[in-house]
């Protein structure tokens, strides 16, 4: 192709997206993204069951609250089974549990990439004193064990609420991972001829700040703000496990496999069922943002 002046110009051969779907792996991943998200809204849709409703003909008492049947009690009433003693609809706690993981997930990376794009910003843009204190709090939250004092501090307000709570914990810790990303690019790109001619045409910092550098740091913030959410849904669904993170009634993966654990042996569909989907959606995750980096930074490929 060639401009107005006949001088050849490179057109992309393909948009990300595109060279996202061209790898396999890539291509099943963001199809079981799309799916668990399609599943995640469309919960109250996608089964008519409460995730609380308990059903007590669906387990028999003679035998300890076993469910009735095999498979944990599959049917077609209960797709996957139903809790033992309980009786609770397994797929029911499964996509409402979907649900309250992948939003927590997304909101905790919101919080931190905000947080730590904004921090990591004006750290690296302005350097000096500013990059001192910010660099000192990054390097405090990141030298404590983390999964330690989110505990800490969940337990220490019992009456708060959980879901919101685990959002600004986990985001709390997660940003100054964020903010050491941003500040390194935004260093190498305040010191870019492009800040440098548009400094000399008189533009005002908060111009050089949001035009210049800023936009140029889509790329390295989407990367990490994909990496960080199968980190969220694993860590939320480990203090699900602990005891420390949804409270019960709300359905959560982590709480479902903790309350399996005494079953595994009796009823293991119970156990299988949620630990696989969490296994499946924290892999799906990965892979896909492996492949985001790998299609916006094509430097980071390994050969």
């Amino acid at each position: 192709m060639t401009n107005a002046a006949g001088t050849a110009v490179a057109v992309p051969a393909s948009g990300p997206l595109r060279s996202l779907l061209r790898q396999p792996s890539a291509t099943i991943a963001l199809a079981v993204v799309l799916l668990l998200v399609f599943m995640a809204i469309a919960a109250p849709l996608l089964v008519w069951t409460s995730p609380t409703d308990f059903d007590s003909a669906a387990v028999d008492p003679t035998l300890g609250g076993l469910p009735r049947g095999a498979f944990g009690g599959i049917s077609a009433e209960h797709p996957l089974g139903v809790e033992p003693v309980s009786g609770r609809d397994v797929l029911a706690r499964i996509v409402h549990g979907a649900r309250v993981s992948l939003l927590i997930a997304v909101l905790a990376t919101l919080v931190s990439v905000v947080v730590g794009t904004a921090l990591g910003l004006v750290a690296g843009f302005f350097g000096g004193v500013v990059d001192a204190v910010v660099g000192r709090l990054m390097d405090l939250l990141m030298s404590f064990p983390s999964l330690i004092f989110m505990i800490a501090l969940i337990s220490a307000l019992p009456n708060a609420n959980r879901e919101a709570l685990l959002v600004l914990v986990l985001g709390g810790f997660g940003w100054p991972y964020v903010g050491r990303i941003v500040r390194g690019q935004a260093m190498v790109l305040a010191r870019g001829e492009f800040v440098a001619a548009a400094r000399a045409l008189g533009a005002p910092r908060r111009a050089l700040l949001l035009r210049e550098v800023l936009p140029n740091l889509t790329a390295p913030v989407l990367v990490v703000a994909t990496m960080s959410i199968p980190g969220y849904i694993a860590t939320e669904a480990g203090l699900s496990f602990l005891g420390v993170g949804v409270r019960p009634p709300t359905p959560s993966w982590g709480q479902m496999i903790a309350s399996a654990v005494p079953w595994y042996a009796a009823d293991p569909a119970y156990f299988l069922i949620p630990g696989g989907f969490l296994f499946v959606t924290v892999l799906a995750f990965n892979v896909l943002g492996d492949a985001v980096r790998d299609v916006l930074d094509p430097r980071s490929v390994r050969r």
